[in-house]
């Protein structure tokens, strides 16, 4: 009798705990707790506009790229870097020798603290992909050109660095007469040939890629491919470091009329790639999607984060950090507003991506003119995500980059 009755006893502990945990399992997603910084403005009182930033972060610096205008029709790209609460560095050029115009810029670090940039050199319909890196110690390599031909147009570059320190950049541009999606990555210390990815369709136009790579170096790219009357969104996978590519599936949702553009990813553990991008949702307003996919291929069906009735959702940019614990952060950061500026709103995920509780947070709010905030770049570290853009001061004046080093925290 006693032995059935300790057995019972364990049988409703065993059960009780079950339950316990099936509870824990089903309690809604709590939001990150994010809190606006104050935005420091660089060049702190600038003759000609500041624009088209991109940010990076080691925890310790802030690194910072941005064009600046040189009072003609002509940009300049520079480097600035902040340590913790300091003020920016002057800003230094990153091709001194150009006589060009040099735009969009993108970056990433390496594990060295050697940043990675690439932008556009030139105007259209002639404009070149160019390459440089800045070491920790403060040294500017000499810009490389990297496009496929000398005579075609490329544009909207980016970049990304893997585990193992390979660089991988993709841009847009054409093969022979046929528009495509080109990729470069760095064999040893010099970068191979540029190879176009083809299309996984019939589809013509593809434009906006972006490059990621998860942990076990599968190499990643997206893009937006015209397809029909509107726009689909396409992902390519190597599993060799980015030496060739496959198609992974016909895409995010091919069907219907919704028009898809500006795709960013962010990768991490095996197979894990989050996506977002830009759309009309069933309203025809624009909108800013999610999905992911945890085995490098199928994605979940794509979800609304956010809808904009002012004039549209611009210029996501999305960053993951890991935590010690194993919780995977996401954060994007995006424009909410008309296409001359708006507000800089950040959403967040604490599941890598699954889930999204919690509102907006506008984090321009007090430190520039609302109406004027456009091209958000977002990175982080496991408590503070740092977030750029350019827009002009509250009180009017020369537009300027912005850059907010805001904290956020796990309840």
């Amino acid at each position: 009798m006693k032995a059935t009755l300790l057995w019972l006893l364990c049988l409703a502990a065993l059960t009780a705990n079950a339950c316990g945990k099936e509870d824990k399992e089903e309690k809604p997603a709590k939001p990150v707790e994010i809190a606006p910084g104050v935005a420091l403005a660089e060049p702190l009182a600038p003759t000609n506009a500041a624009i088209e930033p991109a940010v990076a972060y080691d925890g310790t610096r802030v690194h910072l790229v941005y064009c600046q205008n040189d009072g003609t029709a002509n940009h300049n790209v520079v480097y600035t870097q902040r340590v913790g609460g300091g003020s920016f560095a002057a800003p230094a050029p990153l091709f001194s020798g150009s006589t060009n115009d040099s735009r969009r810029p993108h970056c990433a670090l390496d594990s060295a603290g050697t940043l990675h940039v690439v932008w556009v050199e030139g105007t259209a319909p002639n404009r070149d992909i160019f390459y440089c890196t800045r070491t920790s110690t403060g040294v500017i390599s000499t810009p490389s050109n990297l496009s496929n031909t000398v005579s075609g147009d490329e544009n909207n570059p980016r970049i990304h660095v893997d585990v193992a320190g390979r660089v991988h950049v993709v841009w847009e541009g054409t093969s022979g007469l046929t528009s495509a999606i080109f990729h470069r990555r760095t064999v040893g210390s010099v970068f191979a040939a540029a190879q176009p990815l083809p299309f996984s369709t019939n589809g013509v136009s593809g434009e906006m890629p972006d490059v990621g790579a998860d942990v076990d170096q599968h190499v990643y790219v997206v893009w937006s491919e015209s397809l029909g009357t509107n726009r689909v969104i396409r992902m390519m996978r190597s599993d060799d470091n980015g030496a060739n590519f496959f198609n992974v599936g016909q895409g995010i949702a091919v069907g219907g009329t919704s028009d898809k553009t500006e795709p960013r990813i962010a990768c991490g553990d095996l197979g894990e790639v989050i996506l977002t991008f830009v759309a009309q949702n069933s309203g025809g307003e624009r909108a800013l999607f999610v999905t992911y996919t945890q085995t490098g291929g199928t994605f979940a069906g794509p979800g609304q984060l956010f809808f904009s009735n002012t004039g549209g959702v611009r210029s996501p940019s999305i960053a993951r950090f890991k935590q010690s614990d194993g919780v995977r952060v996401v954060m994007i950061a995006f424009n909410d507003g008309v296409a001359g500026g708006g507000n800089i709103l950040c959403v967040a995920s604490r599941d890598g991506g699954k889930s999204w509780p919690g509102s907006p947070v506008d984090l321009g709010a007090g430190n520039s003119q609302p109406s004027t905030n456009r091209t958000p770049s977002v990175a982080m570290d496991n408590n503070e995500v740092v977030v750029a853009w350019a827009g002009q001061p509250l009180g009017g004046g020369v537009v300027r980059t912005y850059t907010s080093n805001s904290t956020y925290g796990l309840p």
